[in-house]
């Protein structure tokens, strides 16, 4: 049962690195997410990103700090990519940064 585990955990972060890579290609290109200007639903969007990576069969098998590892990763994918965008829009997500 612990392989079984194992083995979810590992391609769940595997599929979220893969989505952490596209995130570096737009950036490369100069390209950026926009980010909700709420700090909650920030967190809900990524949150929601985090869950629909995971595959239904997975969930049950995948703990709250797998989770959290999986959302601080895109997280710091999706906070990197702000500083591409114009100054108004940092601006209005109150984002307090110095990109």
């Amino acid at each position: 049962m612990a392989e079984i585990q194992l083995d979810h955990r590992a391609r769940f972060l595997q599929r979220i690195e893969r989505r952490a890579k596209f995130l570096k290609t737009l950036l490369a290109c100069n390209l950026g997410v926009f980010l909700p200007s709420e700090e909650k639903q920030r967190r809900q969007a990524i949150e929601q990103v985090v869950r629909m990576t995971a595959r239904h069969s997975e969930l049950p098998h995948l703990s709250q700090d797998i989770l959290a590892e999986a959302y601080t990763i895109l997280l710091s994918h999706l906070e990197e990519m702000q500083r591409v965008l114009p100054h108004d829009v940092q601006y209005r997500n109150r984002i307090k940064r110095d990109w």
